[in-house]
């Protein structure tokens, strides 16, 4: 029997269905022969969503729509909640024209299925469209809408869009019984069909370039922009250095000033002016002058980022024509004014916008489909890297509020509604660039700095970072050059301000890196004390992945050894891998993702123009799956290999058959490989299976011929400009790693020596993000976390995100689980909200416990009190 026949052999069989009370059936559970391995699912043991459903005997079905401003990423977000509907078996709508569309009704509302929501997530704007609608604001125009939802049996409503969208789509829910009533007094619905459309379930995302949303950290759109307006700014910045000139660059926002804020420091401009922030100065034009007269002393150019809404402290609009004059005639500086436009909407989404656009689409499907009539409109979102789920009301009250406090010139309030992480970046931007000391610090330290593993992209942006932050303090930084090995050979240098300008765009690693992770050579410990010693080191930084990982662990155990380890020692996570135990993400991923999605578009183009062809596309990160699983998600590809799933024999056979399948109705299929899945199926293997069995088959005539190539993108990964997303982690995690160093130095610092000695296990940690928090989690608490023989870190916050691939491509396997969803219900007010849900206990006798190796209390540090 042929391999073919053998793979036929094991056709999927579908379960008898099950009533489904949300949408009349249950989405069907094949039946096949498993491993041993997976169990077979159950109504009683299957995690899939449509368990949590509240069963109300009601059937859903669910329209989508896009309303207001276009953003980046909103086709993401269609696609993701219409094939989380799909997988269920409730049906879904595309509405188009947003509101416009909603009242026409008729052909602007039509019924989505796998192929209309195919292709499409990798394009700007919104495909359904998106129009201003008047009519919609009076209450004739919202009834005509509800008549046109239940001539089309919807009662379900996903909007994305602004908050003015997002605001009618509530008074549309508010409204939406007493339309009901009405229609049924006038017979045009019967009591029955009454009851069934009893309530409109409500759940938006925010689809918004400015990321003026309060309770969210990012809005769909904002990190696009953001790659547009990064990617001018650096082309302006050569030819502002080629001619020694001062560029305005004015960028979008309206009231929020946040993408003015994240490109001053993603890009290291020399000024912002921003509305949250206005210059506290009354003669704000010399204030501005001050500061860019004294950069000019070690650079020859000047970028002033300017927000569209920005105004000086009385309110007075501050536009970029203003300052070009004042530059010109205060300065004497040829100055150009750059309006960026509506150039910053266009293009595809970038990475980051399509995992949030991905993961907002999917929350809101299920719980839109969770909803009960007592659930309030609700918005999703991400807050850090936590899924939230917000009131629609009060998330949208608290952001018009921010208009109303800058109208009474309460900027603290502004900035307060803005949360915390707005005013740490805003102060993060201020000590980069302000090039002069603060009060004289009680003791003056010095710090070694340097770069361990492969290069990541925003090495170089976190170098920058904690020089400068060190050295507006006061401080002494020191960096060894090429690693370890540099410490080793003792080429070691002291940093100066200007000596890491420019750093922030520039990819790669300056200050070079090395492989070399450990001090396990009996020589290696006493030759870098020795250097330690002669350079009087108080605190040590190391930027990289799990190389850098080891690296530290291994001063920490040579500190009974050797007095000069016994520093404060910080981890600042690095690499494309995003294996470094103590965070959720990595400075790098966020570039080398990029670069895989784009990669993966342009191999999708081919094999579209090909016709039915395959395509396996390597990746990197050593063992760890993250970059195949996110690359894959993000990029729309059927599927990813990854070493914590493991590649099986029966895994090809399953995707064999699914290309079988896909091929009748679609003409490409990617599939994206770790480069270390598996020992025995390399990519050339799978690829040569999967082109093999799509040859034309004698016993199997009605079978669909197709090919199979590989793609292997290897060291592109690591290369490029950090995008700004890197850029901005590798500020966040800089400053958080010296507020660290400086609270451990300090309370170390022995006046008579000179010296800073510790030992306690809290001064050795990685500074990585969790959920909404940089916090600090020492080496010895992540020692059970990691899987030290492949480099893992055990704990992947990814693997759901990894499952929702398959279900969102309509390529599960037999033992594939649906997504199980992440998002949890909070309060728009961040601050509020952090405060109910914390409780931190970080007791004085901590100290007394760190050389106790069996303590297994977690460790989480704020740095919102330092």
């Amino acid at each position: 029997m042929s391999v073919r026949k053998r793979i036929h052999s094991r056709r999927l069989r579908r379960a008898s269905t099950v009533e489904n009370a949300l949408a009349g059936q249950t989405p069907w559970t094949p039946e096949v022969i498993r491993p041993q391995s997976y169990a077979p699912l159950t109504e009683e043991n299957s995690p899939n969503p449509w368990k949590r459903f509240s069963l109300d005997g009601k059937a859903k079905n669910v329209g989508i729509f896009t309303s207001g401003g276009d953003a980046q990423g909103m086709n993401a977000a269609v696609r993701a909640a219409a094939a989380v509907c799909l997988q269920h078996g409730v049906k879904a709508f595309a509405i188009f024209n947003g509101y416009k569309g909603l009242i026409e009704g008729g052909e602007m509302i039509k019924e989505l299925n796998w192929d209309s929501i195919s292709n499409m997530m990798h394009k700007g704007g919104t495909v359904i469209g998106s129009a201003r609608c008047k009519e919609f604001r009076e209450r004739s125009g919202r009834k005509k809408a509800a008549r046109n939802l239940i001539a089309n049996e919807i009662n379900c409503l996903i909007p994305i869009g602004g908050d003015g969208s997002l605001t009618g789509a509530n008074a549309f829910k508010t409204e939406w019984p007493e339309f009901i009533a009405e229609f049924q007094e006038e017979g045009v619905i019967t009591a029955e069909e009454a009851e069934k459309f009893e309530y409109l379930a409500v759940m938006g995302m925010v689809g918004s370039i400015d990321n003026d949303m309060c309770g969210f950290s990012m809005t769909i759109g904002c990190d696009s922009a953001l790659h547009r307006i990064c990617e001018a700014v650096d082309a302006v910045t050569t030819t502002a250095q080629s001619h020694q000139r001062t560029f305005i660059i004015e960028v979008m926002g309206r009231n929020c000033g946040f993408l003015a804020l994240m490109t001053a420091l993603a890009c290291g401009a020399d000024y912002v002016i921003i509305p949250e922030h206005p210059p506290p100065f009354d003669d704000w034009e010399a204030a501005m002058c001050d500061s860019l007269r004294r950069r000019r002393r070690y650079t020859n150019f000047s970028l002033v980022i300017v927000a569209e809404g920005a105004t000086d402290r009385f309110r007075k609009a501050i536009t970029a024509e203003h300052v070009k004059k004042t530059c010109q005639d205060r300065l004497g500086f040829d100055t150009r004014v750059t309006t960026l436009g509506h150039v910053q909407r266009g293009g595809a989404p970038s990475a980051y916008d399509r995992q949030l656009a991905t993961r907002c689409g999917a929350e809101a499907a299920i719980a839109v489909l969770n909803a009960t009539p007592t659930t309030p409109a609700r918005i999703v979102g991400i807050r850090w890297n936590q899924m939230v789920q917000l009131d629609l009301t009060e998330a949208v009250e608290r952001t018009r509020l921010v208009g109303k406090m800058l109208e009474k010139f309460d900027y603290d309030a502004v900035k307060d509604l803005r949360g915390s992480s707005f005013k740490q970046e805003m102060n993060i931007f201020l000590r980069a660039r302000q090039h002069h000391m603060d009060d004289p610090p009680e003791h003056t330290f010095n710090v070694l700095i340097f770069n361990t593993g492969a290069p990541a992209a925003g090495m170089n942006a976190a170098a920058r970072s904690l020089t400068r932050d060190l050295i507006n303090g006061g401080h002494n930084v020191f960096a060894s050059y090429g690693g370890l090995e540099g410490m080793l050979s003792g080429d070691v240098k002291q940093l100066t301000w200007a000596s890491v300008k420019g750093w922030s765009s520039l990819g790669g690693c300056i200050l070079g890196t090395s492989r070399t992770s450990s001090m396990d050579h009996p020589s290696h410990g006493s030759q870098v004390s020795k250097l330690l010693k002669e350079k009087n080191i108080h605190g040590i930084v190391c930027i990289g992945g799990f190389e850098a990982f080891e690296s530290l662990s291994s001063m920490e155990k040579l500190r009974a050894q050797f007095e000069e380890f016994c520093v404060p020692l910080a981890l600042i996570p690095a690499t494309i891998s995003n294996n470094v135990p103590g965070t959720t993400v990595s400075i790098g991923a966020d570039t080398a993702l990029n670069i895989i999605i784009n990669a993966v578009d342009t191999v999708r183009q081919s094999a579209i123009s090909s016709r039915r062809r395959a395509f396996v596309v390597e990746t990197q990160g050593g063992y760890c799956g993250y970059l195949a699983s996110m690359g894959a998600l993000l990029s729309g590809a059927d599927g990813a290999y990854i070493f914590e799933e493991g590649l099986r024999l029966h895994h090809l056979v399953d995707d064999i058959n699914l290309l079988n399948r896909k091929f009748k109705q679609f003409h490409c299929a990617v599939f994206l490989k770790n480069e270390r899945c598996s020992a025995s199926y390399d990519t050339d293997f799978v690829t040569k299976a999967l082109d093999e069995e799509g040859k034309p088959d004698s016993m199997n005539p009605f079978a669909p011929v197709y090919s199979s190539r590989s793609v292997i993108l290897g060291h592109l990964q690591q290369g490029g400009s950090p995008s700004p997303l890197d850029r901005i982690r590798a500020a966040r995690l800089a400053a958080s790693a010296v507020q660290y160093l400086l609270k451990h130095m300090s309370e170390n610092w022995d006046p008579e020596k000179k010296t800073v000695r510790t030992q306690t296990f809290k001064s050795a940690s990685v500074i990585g993000i969790f959920g909404r928090d940089v916090s600090a989690t020492p080496f010895k608490r992540l020692e059970k976390h990691i899987d030290r023989s492949h480099r893992l870190n055990k704990d992947n916050w990814w693997m759901n995100l990894h499952r929702l691939t398959r279900v969102l491509e309509n390529s599960m396997r037999p033992f594939d689980e649906l997504f199980q969803g992440e998002a949890v219900v909070a309060l728009a007010d961040i601050e509020a909200d952090i405060e109910r849900n914390t409780d931190h206990e970080d007791s004085e006798d901590d100290d007394d416990k760190g050389n106790d190796d069996n303590n297994t209390d977690e460790l989480s540090v704020s740095f919102d009190d330092f």
